[in-house]
This record gives C-alpha cells, structure tokens and sequence, in this order.
C-alpha cells in the first residue's frame, strides 16, 4: 500500500510539474512512457536561446575581452542552436505537438540546453572581464539583464526535458514572459 501511494503521489507530481510547464505532457501507456511537447513553447525558447546568443555576439565590449576563439565558440552555439530547431520542426512535420518515447526529440532539445550553457559561460566570463566605468555601466546592466534572461531560458528548457525524472522545475532569475522579451521572442 506505501508503495503504490508513493507511486502514486510520484507520478501526480510529475503530471503537474508536467502540466505546470504547459510545454510538455507525460502519457504512460503500459511500459511505454511519451513525452508531448509544445512546439511552439520549444521554439520560443530556442529562438531565445539564439538572440541571446546573437546579442552578445553584437556588444563590442564582451566579444572584444573574449577573444576570437571564444566568439567562434559562441558562433558555432548559435548555429547548433538553429539546427536543433531546424530538427525540432522536423520531427514535428506541421503539428502544434510533437511526441516521442525514443531520443531524437530530446537530443535536440539537450543541443539546445548545450549550447545555450556554453553561451551563458562565455558571456558571464566576458563580461566579468569587463571594467565597469560610466561609459559601459549601460552596457553592462544590459548584457547582465540578457544573462538573467538566458539563465531564465535555460532553467525552464532544462525542466522541459528533466520533469519525466524530477517532480519540480528549478526557480528562474524571471518570469518566462520577461525571459522571453528580454531575448526579442
């Protein structure tokens, strides 16, 4: 009886941080657990994942204490970025939902929490890299601004893929809408 109430309040709790997300359902079908996720939630969030990728690219400042084999970095992040999408859309072939039981979906999903990281990191390094004076205080409070917005973004895709597994998303610097215009989506 214990057992099958804690299975029974482990699986309510991952329907509703499932359900919380509104950018992924979980069915259980036997032994065979699909994973539902909103197209459109996924796109916005990797679209945001690309501007901010492409934001730090624009501030002179950052790419300029970082160097160019971390810009190239960051580059090619934002091109992964776009790929993963591109196979998001794919998979999806037109539909509002895409399900899957197998790797593909997540893999792409799991690209785009990658190189997301992988921009955060370098950027948060650049901009620390930075000396604050009067003249980049405004760029600074900007790029700082897009960092809590990335991290946002990162925190909510990472609870996309991890609530089949974890009953709760991890707390977000922002709101997911201002996440979002922060990063143009």
């Amino acid at each position: 009886m214990v057992k099958s109430r804690r299975n029974f309040l482990r699986t309510s709790g991952l329907l509703a941080c499932a359900t919380a997300l509104a950018a992924c359902t979980l069915t259980k079908s036997g032994n065979v657990t699909s994973v539902t996720l909103n197209v459109a939630k996924v796109d916005a969030y990797a679209k945001a994942a690309q501007n901010f990728a492409n934001t730090i690219l624009s501030v002179p400042l950052v790419t300029a204490t970082l160097g160019a084999a971390l810009v190239a970095l960051i580059n090619a992040a934002a091109t992964g970025i776009v790929g993963a999408i591109d196979q998001i859309n794919t998979a999806a072939n037109g539909a509002a939902t895409v399900s899957y039981d197998s790797t593909s979906v997540k893999t792409a999903v799991n690209s785009i929490i990658a190189d997301l990281q992988t921009a955060l990191a370098y950027a948060k390094q650049g901009i620390a890299g930075v000396e604050s004076t009067a003249a980049t205080a405004d760029t600074i409070s900007k790029v700082n601004t897009a960092i809590s917005a990335a991290e946002t973004i990162l925190s909510l895709l990472t609870a996309l893929i991890v609530s089949v597994g974890v009953a709760r998303a991890a707390p977000t610097p922002m709101s997911e809408a201002t996440a979002l215009a922060v990063l143009g989506v």
